[in-house]
């Protein structure tokens, strides 16, 4: 923009500028770098950073020199800004890397160190012919003032992180997400977040039971669990949550795990080694004398066990009955309205003592709420 010759926005102040470059990719707002003087250290400014490692081929061809290169180069640009004693602070970093490229894992490691990001996005993923591998156990090192942590795979199976360093202690809000994130037995149980006061996992996949104790998240007051598969029809997994200061909690299952009406065209579901086609828990297991909020959509278990909760305010239960999705080589299987009588009948007796009886269904269709 320029008038009489004037470059006009140029002479926006930079806290203006950094919110218009903040609109545009990470490496689009580093390549202004070249415009003027005045433009070489904006980018540094940012409150987020996003890299992305690893630019595969069609069918997932290895690392190109080129791109070692460009990693390389991201890590230059990190260590310019972080170099300085009044740097500005990265506020969130994501990252994209590959779990079975050394070269890229270590890298990671030194962004994470350098960034010292309060909010920390992490996006793993590997190419297709690696899909069925799981990538084994590994562990992630947090500095101090990350608060907030996200994980997300692609393409093959991971496992959450042995979470260590100060960070460890300081987490507040963590996050899992996709269906190639397999939680096993015990990883909650065995990793202690005491300052973590949010969890969400996000279509996971469980391997076999888990549990969400006081003992590890002593101040947990959100629990999200969406679209939580298991790893096969033959799977037992129960979810156990024993938090004393759960406040609000929210189960739903809505990606493939609600039932078709039986007239309704049928969607064949698309056969994968890690989830299952329809999900039911063995159990689910709560006590949280503090709750307030309870919600649950669409998910199933063979036994809900309420033992106790606290005065709710907000109350959502939503049952679905009706043909389950199912893979090619699976007989078609059917949930019945006495199903869902039964898991309402124990949602009911564990949140409404001694009232539950009072509540009748309106109509005889296929939804329950």
């Amino acid at each position: 923009m320029a008038r009489k010759g004037k470059d006009l926005i140029s002479q926006l102040p930079d806290d203006i500028l950094v919110h218009i470059l903040s609109m545009v990719r990470y490496k689009e707002a580093v390549r202004t770098t070249v415009v003027s003087r005045r433009w070489k250290h904006l980018h540094t400014k940012l409150p987020a950073v996003s890299f992305t490692m690893s630019v595969l081929g069609l069918q997932g061809s290895p690392l190109s020199t080129q791109s070692k290169q460009r990693v390389e180069s991201m890590a230059r640009t990190l260590r310019r800004r972080c170099a300085g004693p009044d740097h500005d602070t990265v506020q969130r970093l994501r990252l994209s890397y590959r779990k079975d490229v050394p070269m890229e894992c270590r890298y990671a490691d030194e962004f994470i160190a350098l960034a010292a990001a309060s909010s920390l996005v992490l996006f793993l993923n590997c190419p297709k012919n690696l899909r069925n591998n799981d990538a084994g156990p590994w562990s992630l090192h947090l500095p101090a003032a990350t608060a907030c942590l996200s994980m997300e795979s692609c393409w093959y199976s991971v496992r959450p992180p042995h979470v260590h360093g100060p960070g460890a202690s300081a987490l507040k809000s963590l996050t899992f997400k996709d269906s190639f994130m397999v939680l096993h037995p015990g990883y909650l149980q065995d990793t202690a977040f005491p300052s973590l006061e949010e969890l969400h996992i996000s279509g996971c996949t469980l391997s076999g039971s888990i549990e969400i104790t006081s003992a590890t998240m002593p101040r947990l007051k959100h629990l999200r669990i969406v679209d939580v598969s298991i790893i096969s029809l033959g799977t037992e997994a129960a979810i156990t949550v024993l938090a004393d200061e759960l406040a609000t909690l929210r189960v739903s299952c809505h990606d493939g795990g609600k039932p078709d009406p039986p007239s309704s065209h049928e969607m064949l579901c698309v056969e994968t080694p890690f989830r299952a086609s329809f999900t039911e828990y063995s159990c689910f297991r709560l006590r949280a004398p503090k709750l307030r909020v309870f919600e649950w959509r669409c998910c199933y278990a063979k036994e809900v066990r309420v033992d106790a909760v606290g005065r709710l305010s907000d109350v959502v239960i939503e049952l679905f009955a009706g043909r389950l999705p199912r893979c090619y080589n699976e007989a078609k299987r059917f949930l019945q309205m006495e199903d869902c009588d039964k898991l309402m009948k124990h949602i009911l007796q564990g949140i409404m003592p001694g009232r539950w009886k009072y509540v009748q269904r309106l109509s005889s269709d296929s939804q329950l709420r």
